[in-house]
């Protein structure tokens, strides 16, 4: 069983390590415990036997709630129906070492105290990984708690699968816009701290669109419309797609786009698991351990001393985000290169 419960950049992260647990252990039987907020990223993943949702925010939020008890004990009965020889907490928490306990498997294995997000995770895992000597990117990390596991080690990889359905859907809409060679900016995050200034985003599209002859698109979450405005206002007449679409419709957008620009966010991190090129913009975490996870992709840090806080607010007003516009332009020109010269 593995344990990574949220949220969708994390659960990518963790996509290498569960192709290198299903192509070494290919009888095993693999099931992955999720939130029930974040499960449906799993419908894209090949190879996974069953799905165990649960839902402790559910619990955080109403405490009294009994059919959330109901729900979540249903749950975990499920989860101890199973009779798992091996539990790996990939999130280090602990209700997620609580859980793994609760599922019965002997073997319990997740990050010791230096790693884990919750140093009292470890006290559930009867096998620990140590903290490395240097910094290490997540997918890295990962990757070493899997072979903790006895998986073979291997280059990072993931495969997600997107229906027919979806390639269609994207394929009309790409059409009905006259869409064909196009980047993809996504200017959103979950903290205000990673974004990038959108008027910067605005100056970028215009330069990709006038001096690379790409056309580009600028997708967005639910309730962002105000970041596609700014940064329509601010390209300088360029025609602009925007697109809000759910989450699993971006992997066959993304398939087809040149290079996805973009924070520390779900929708960059599924456009390097899907191996497509991307230029990450980074300020209040660690482009070493949340960048992107190939050596040909760039990444883009204006470094300060109070740089990589993992800060959701900032007293300095943002100040580690003000990147240059020309830095990162010239990132995607070295992106779209390198990805020519690879492709030769």
């Amino acid at each position: 069983m593995i344990v990574r419960l949220s949220s969708l950049g994390d659960i990518l992260h963790v996509l290498p390590a569960f192709h290198s647990l299903r192509t070494s252990f290919p009888e095993a039987e693999i099931d992955w415990l999720v939130e029930e907020r974040t499960s449906s990223v799993l419908s894209a993943v090949a190879g996974i036997d069953s799905v165990l949702v649960i839902d402790t925010k559910a619990l955080r939020k109403t405490p009294w709630n009994r059919a959330a008890w109901k729900q979540n004990w249903q749950a975990i009965r499920t989860m101890r129906s199973k009779h798992y020889d091996v539990a790996i907490d990939f999130q280090g928490l602990l209700k997620t070492g609580l859980l793994s306990l609760l599922s019965g498997a002997r073997t319990r294995i997740g990050f010791g105290k230096e790693l884990a997000r919750e140093s009292g995770a470890a006290f559930f895992c009867s096998r620990t990984l140590s903290k490395p000597e240097k910094q290490q990117h997540v997918v890295a990390q990962n990757q070493a708690l899997a072979e903790l596991a006895g998986a073979a080690a291997g280059p990072p990889t993931a495969e997600l699968l997107a229906p027919p359905g979806d390639v269609e859907q994207i394929e009309r809409l790409l059409a009905r816009a006259s869409v064909r060679d196009f980047a993809v900016i996504n200017p959103g995050g979950g903290w205000y701290t990673k974004r990038w200034n959108p008027v910067k985003y605005g100056a970028l599209a215009k330069r990709i669109r006038s001096e690379l002859g790409l056309q580009v698109i600028v997708t967005t979450g639910p309730g962002e419309e105000a970041l596609y405005r700014e940064i329509s206002a601010n390209s300088g007449g360029s025609q602009l797609l925007h697109l809000v679409l759910p989450f699993l419709l971006l992997i066959p957008l993304f398939r087809r786009a040149r290079v996805v620009v973009g924070g520390d966010t779900g929708p960059f991190h599924l456009a390097c698991a899907l191996g497509t090129p991307v230029v990450g913009i980074f300020g209040p975490t660690s482009p070493v351990r949340n960048g992107p996870w190939r050596s040909r992709d760039e990444a883009v840090a204006h470094v300060l001393p109070c740089s990589y806080c993992n800060g959701r607010t900032c007293p300095t007003d943002n100040e580690c985000m003000e990147i240059p516009v020309e830095e990162v332009f010239e990132a995607v020109v070295r992106r779209l290169r390198k990805e020519v010269e690879h492709s030769k």
